[in-house]
C-alpha cells in the first residue's frame, strides 16, 4: 500500500462528492448508477449514511485490541450475487422519504460537510466500528476505498462529472491489488481493473486465463 495521509485524502474525496452532488439536477438524480437497482438519488443516500458512519466511528474510542485494518475490514463483506429486491429496497425507502430533491441534496451537504471537518481534525487512536476495533488511520483509509468505488458508480451515467483525483485512484487501485493479489494490472486500464475487482464487470475468458488461481479472489467485494 502507498503511504498516504488518510485525513487529507478522505477530506479531498468527500469534498469532490459534495461538489458533484450540489451540482446535480433533479433529472440527474433519477439516472442509473453502477450499483444494481440504485438511481443516483439512492446512491447519494447511501453515501450520506456512510458520512454518518464516519461521524459515529470517530467518537467511538475503544481500548479493545485492534482486529481489523484497512484491508482486512473487507473480509466481512464477501462477494454477493446479483442484487435482488431485498438488497435495494431499504435504500429506495430512504431516498423516497425526502419531500423533494433539494432536501436530499441539502441533507447530504450538511452531513458530508460535518464528516469532512471531522476527518481533518481526527486524532490518532483506535475506535469501535461495526463490532470491530480499528486504528483511526485504517478506519479513514477504509472509507477512502468505499467512497472512491462509489464515486465511479455515481458518475457512470453522468459523463460531465469528474472522476476521483489521481491520488485517490492510485490508493484505490493499490487496495484492490492487495485484496486480489494482482501485482500488476494484467493488461487492464485502471477503471477496468476497478470494475472487475469490485464485481461491476465480469471477468472474460482472457481475464480468467491470465489470472489463473487469482481468479478466486475476484471480486474482492461488491
Amino acid at each position: 500500500m502507498t503511504t498516504i495521509d488518510p485525513r487529507h485524502l478522505l477530506e479531498q474525496e468527500i469534498r469532490d462528492l459534495r461538489t458533484i452532488t450540489a451540482g446535480l439536477s433533479d433529472t440527474d438524480l433519477t439516472k442509473p448508477t453502477a450499483c444494481a437497482g440504485w438511481r443516483v438519488a439512492d446512491l447519494i443516500t447511501h453515501l450520506r449514511l456512510g458520512m454518518e458512519g464516519i461521524l459515529q466511528g470517530l467518537v467511538s474510542a475503544t481500548e479493545k485490541p485492534v482486529d481489523r485494518d484497512a484491508i482486512s475490514y473487507w473480509s466481512d463483506w464477501p462477494p454477493i450475487g446479483p442484487a435482488g429486491f431485498s438488497e435495494v429496497r431499504w435504500i429506495w425507502a430512504q431516498s423516497a422519504s425526502y419531500a423533494d430533491a433539494s432536501g436530499l441534496r441539502a441533507h447530504f451537504e450538511d452531513v458530508a460537510g460535518a464528516a469532512q471537518s471531522a476527518c481533518a481534525k481526527a486524532r490518532n487512536g483506535q475506535i469501535s466500528f461495526q463490532s470491530h476495533a480499528m486504528l483511526i488511520d485504517d478506519f479513514l483509509s477504509m472509507w477512502i476505498t468505499e467512497f472512491a468505488v462509489h464515486h465511479f458508480d455515481l458518475i457512470c451515467d453522468l459523463d460531465d462529472r469528474p472522476r476521483p483525483s489521481e491520488e485517490v485512484v492510485r490508493f484505490l487501485v493499490a487496495t484492490l491489488q492487495t485484496l486480489t493479489e494482482v501485482t500488476d494490472l494484467e493488461g487492464w486500464d485502471e477503471l477496468s481493473f476497478i470494475r472487475k475487482a469490485t464485481g461491476r464487470e465480469a471477468l472474460n475468458s482472457d481475464d480468467l486465463q491470465r489470472l489463473g488461481e487469482k481468479k478466486r479472489r475476484f471480486p474482492a467485494f461488491a
